[in-house]
């Protein structure tokens, strides 16, 4: 596939990947963080119409001052080791996803922002109880459908652009970079990939290439995935920033390797797109962790910010 000089435009305006041009954004108090160690504060994102509180989280020892790692998923609770609505519906432990202890111990600050669909979920009587993905989420995906014209994706994408100018202008984050699984993967890869205020991402089980994952959902792609173009194509866009693709050979493996080596084309000499691959299933194993936090520390410290 020929790398389209003018991909990134091209994703941006297929996804409806922007962030809301009437955006804006409340920075609560800084409170002390018992847990964590460090403060932690609220910032609630006004966008599209809707108010989504994402979780600053600034450590104590920072390691690389003016850096900041956004960790978009479901809901913010379950990032920070504490339960929520949904990981008890699912009975899912919520330290499995504990992602932002982890990164903030190993002193970088953080940013949870919550997924607006699992927001309208989780807030509907019909839906809150509901454990199916197409139960769950259809009638959010349904609800976005009716009201704007982007793609779901897109819209989510969008959020989270209006996330990182917050930071920048807000709390002068300077260097800022994405980490996220599964779902969070999906917007770490299109968020990294269509901002370049990103300066590194990591993504983990995101299911790259439309073949390896349900793209195709309304809350997702629904009708608008492409026909003459994959992800491969998405993911050279990020070039030549630092991007890490970790998969357990579940959503990512041996079996999309192949889009992977052709993105990789697109960074001189091919240095700067990296891949963590384990046999540990879907489900990000500690150790794997800690390699993708070392990664993000490492690349963050790197050079003048971008």
């Amino acid at each position: 596939m020929n790398i389209d000089p003018t991909g990134q435009d091209w994703w941006r305006g297929w996804l409806g990947a922007e962030p809301d041009p009437a955006g804006t954004w409340d920075l609560g108090p800084e409170l002390a963080d018992d847990a964590l160690g460090g403060t932690t504060r609220d910032l609630t994102l006004h966008t599209f119409g809707a108010a989504l509180t994402a979780v600053y989280h600034r450590p104590a020892v920072e390691t690389v001052p003016g850096a900041v790692v956004v960790v978009p998923f479901y809901d913010t609770p379950p990032l920070f080791g504490r339960a929520s609505p949904r990981t008890e519906r699912i009975g899912r432990p919520p330290a499995s996803a504990a992602f932002a202890v982890h990164l903030a111990r190993a002193g970088l600050a953080v940013l949870a922002v919550p997924w607006w669909f699992e927001q309208v979920a989780a807030g509907d009587r019909r839906t809150a109880a509901a454990v199916g993905l197409d139960d769950r989420y259809g009638p959010a995906a349904a609800e976005h459908l009716r009201s704007l014209p982007m793609t779901a994706l897109g819209r989510s994408v969008g959020d989270l652009m209006l996330a990182v100018t917050a930071l920048r202008e807000e709390l002068g984050r300077s260097r800022i970079a994405v980490f996220g699984h599964s779902l969070g993967g999906k917007l770490a890869l299109h968020l990294t990939a269509l901002d370049d205020r990103v300066v590194a991402g990591v993504a983990h089980e995101p299911g790259l290439g439309f073949a390896h994952s349900n793209w195709d959902a309304p809350w997702y792609l629904g009708d608008r995935r492409p026909v003459d173009r994959d992800q491969d194509d998405l993911l050279a866009q990020v070039a030549p920033r630092p991007f890490l693709l970790a998969g357990g050979g579940a959503s990512d493996g041996t079996h999309n390797l192949a889009l992977v080596e052709q993105a990789r084309t697109s960074w001189p000499g091919g240095q700067g797109l990296d891949t963590l691959m384990h046999n540990g299933g879907h489900p990000v194993p500690h150790h794997v962790l800690i390699a993708c936090t070392t990664w993000l520390a490492d690349r963050l410290g790197e050079g003048p910010a971008t």
